[in-house]
C-alpha cells in the first residue's frame, strides 16, 4: 500500500473531522456534534440523518469519480467506526451506524478490487459482512457474498464462488439481488463447464429480474439491469465455446448499457473483443481491443487495464494482420 495511503487510514479522528467537513459540506453545527460524538458524547438524530445522507452520495460518487471518492470513502467509513467505538447512541441508531459502516466497507472494497489489491479488497468485504450482520441486514450481507464470489470467480476459483452464492441465496428474497446472485453463479458454472447449470440459472435470473422493482430493491444492487444480464449471459456463452450466441448477448448488453457507467463498459467490451477473437474475426477483435483500451484508460481502473492488456496480449500472437499491427502501435503510442 502506497505510503500516502497508509497514513490517510490511520488519520486521527479531528482529521477525519475537518477532511468530512470540507468535502461534504458538513454545516458548523454538525462538525461540532461530531467532535462532540467521537469524544465520547451522544449521537444526535440531525447527525445521524446527516451522515447516512453522505453515505448514499459517497457510494454513488464512486461510479464516476472513483479515485476522489475512494478516499472519502475511507475517511467516512473511519468516522462512522469511530463513531461505534466511542460514541454514546441506542440501539436502533447502533443498527444504524452498522448498516453505514457496511455499505462504505462494500464500496471500499470494490475500490480496492478495481485497483487489483485483492486481499485488501477481501478484507474490507469481510469487515462489511460483520457489520451487516450486526445491522441485521441480510439483504446486504448477501450483496458482499456476492462480491466475495465474483473475486472468486475472477481469482480462478470457480467451484467455491458456486458455494458462496448458494449460502447468499438462503439471505436474501429481493429479486434484484436474487438475479445478481443468480448471474455470478452462471458465470461460475460456465467457467467449470457446466452448460445445463449455467442455462437453468440463466433462466431464473431473467425471471427475477422480470420481478424486480424499485422498492424491492437494495441499494446495493440498484444498478442491475438488463444490460448486465445480457453480457454476462454473453460471457457465459463465450466461457461455454459459442461465441456467436455470446457475440450477439454481449452487444445487446452494451446497447442497453447506461452510458456513465464507463468501467462496466470496458469490462463488457474486453468480452465483446473476447467473442470476435474466439470466431477468429480478427479486425472485429482489433476494433473492439481499441474501444476497450480507450474506455479503461479513461477509468484509470487497474482491473479494466489489466483486461485490456491481457487482451492485447493475445491478440499479439496475430501481429502479422494488418488491423493487429496497427492496434499495437496505437497502444505502444
Amino acid at each position: 500500500m502506497p505510503h500516502d495511503r497508509r497514513a490517510f487510514l490511520i488519520y486521527s479522528g479531528a482529521a477525519l473531522v475537518a477532511l468530512t467537513e470540507h468535502w461534504t459540506h458538513a454545516t458548523p453545527a454538525q462538525a461540532v456534534s461530531l467532535d462532540t460524538a467521537l469524544d465520547g458524547g451522544r449521537l444526535d438524530e440531525d447527525l445521524l440523518n446527516w451522515l447516512e445522507h453522505r453515505t448514499d452520495e459517497l457510494r454513488a460518487m464512486s461510479a464516476h469519480h472513483q479515485k476522489v471518492a475512494a478516499l472519502l470513502i475511507e475517511a467516512h467509513r473511519g468516522a462512522v467506526h469511530e463513531l461505534l467505538d466511542n460514541a454514546r447512541y441506542d440501539q436502533p441508531t447502533a443498527i444504524r451506524l452498522h448498516s453505514m459502516a457496511a455499505q462504505l466497507g462494500q464500496s471500499a472494497g470494490w475500490n480496492e478490487f478495481d485497483n487489483g489489491h485483492h486481499g485488501l479488497a477481501q478484507a474490507h468485504w469481510h469487515t462489511a459482512m460483520h457489520a451487516a450482520y450486526l445491522a441485521g441486514d441480510r439483504d446486504l450481507g448477501a450483496g458482499i457474498l456476492a462480491d466475495l464470489a465474483y473475486q472468486a470467480t475472477r481469482r480462478a476459483f470457480p467451484k467455491e464462488a458456486v458455494d458462496i452464492l448458494a449460502l447468499a441465496r438462503s439471505h436474501t428474497h429481493s429479486p434484484a439481488a436474487r438475479a445478481l446472485l443468480h448471474v455470478r453463479t452462471a458465470r461460475a458454472l460456465a467457467v467449470l463447464g457446466d452448460k445445463t447449470g449455467t442455462h437453468r440459472v440463466l433462466t431464473s435470473a431473467t425471471r427475477e429480474l422480470d420481478h424486480a422493482r424499485p422498492d424491492t430493491t437494495p441499494a446495493w444492487v440498484s444498478w442491475m439491469s438488463p444490460a448486465d444480464l445480457e453480457a454476462d449471459a454473453g460471457r457465459c456463452h463465450l466461457d461455454l465455446g459459442q461465441p456467436a450466441t455470446a457475440a450477439a448477448a454481449i452487444d445487446n448488453g452494451l446497447d442497453l448499457l447506461n452510458g456513465e457507467r464507463d468501467r462496466t463498459r470496458a469490462v463488457f467490451t474486453v468480452y465483446r473483443a473476447d467473442a470476435a477473437l474466439a470466431a477468429h474475426d480478427i479486425p472485429q477483435a482489433a476494433a473492439h481491443a481499441r474501444t476497450a483500451l480507450d474506455t479503461a484508460r479513461a477509468t484509470k481502473a487497474a482491473r479494466c487495464l489489466d483486461l485490456s492488456t491481457a487482451l492485447l496480449g493475445q491478440l499479439k500472437q496475430h501481429r502479422h494482420h494488418p488491423a493487429v499491427r496497427e492496434l499495437v502501435e496505437y497502444a505502444g503510442a
